[in-house]
């Protein structure tokens, strides 16, 4: 008899089991602070073509949506993805400035440079650290020439195995310095409690 493979990290069953036992620690229940902070910010980007990667229950791609972006939100897991489009249809922006597509972020390869913006947001410490690189590089290939990252990464220092995973704001630098300019980086002063001296704002464009 075959032994049961049990779910990990790279897999649907993983996330999917996650979402149906409500085990979402990541989840705020809304956007996220410094997100809007930066689009209500003279620094914020033109709107475009903005791709939302392991975009969860939606509510910062609805944000995005809110601000004019036409939104693309990517997420394997099926609850995930009803979460996000119910409320795209909710507002009115579901196939029309925003959708949802359930696909694996690794295998992104179809929509090669069609976007102006990729968000990232607890995505990164989700991943196994094996397969940041090549994380970077699905970044990379889906952004236009001169593309930008709008990254809020979550900066952990736990021990044991994830996910969450560890980030560490040096790696950070180290990983994307190749094939990115570093625009913008700061501390946001409006985490959420909980998170608060463990976020680290990044605004990156595509070489």
């Amino acid at each position: 008899m075959e032994a049961k493979k049990i779910p990990t990290v790279e897999t649907v069953e993983f996330w999917e089991g996650l979402y149906q036992r409500n085990i979402t620690p990541w989840e705020l229940g809304t956007f996220s602070p410094p997100l809007k902070t930066f689009l209500d910010s003279p620094y914020r980007v033109p709107q475009g073509h903005v791709a939302v990667l392991g975009c969860g229950t939606g509510h910062d791609a609805l944000l995005f949506a809110h601000y004019g972006y036409i939104v693309t939100a990517f997420d394997f897991a099926p609850s995930a993805i009803a979460s996000t489009k119910a409320k795209f249809a909710q507002y009115g922006y579901l196939d029309k400035t925003a959708r949802t597509i359930q696909q694996d972020i690794f295998d992104l390869h179809n929509f090669r440079g069609q976007f102006d913006y990729v968000l990232e947001h607890t995505c990164f410490c989700a991943i196994h650290p094996a397969r940041r690189k090549n994380y970077e590089l699905v970044v990379r290939d889906l952004l236009k020439p001169d593309g930008k990252l709008i990254a809020l990464w979550w900066l952990l220092e736990r021990q044991g195995s994830g996910p969450p995973f560890p980030v560490h704001k040096d790696d950070l630098f180290e990983l994307f310095s190749s094939d990115f300019r570093f625009d913008m980086v700061h501390e946001p002063t409006d985490s959420v409690p909980d998170r608060k001296g463990k976020e680290l704002f990044t605004l990156m464009s595509k070489f």
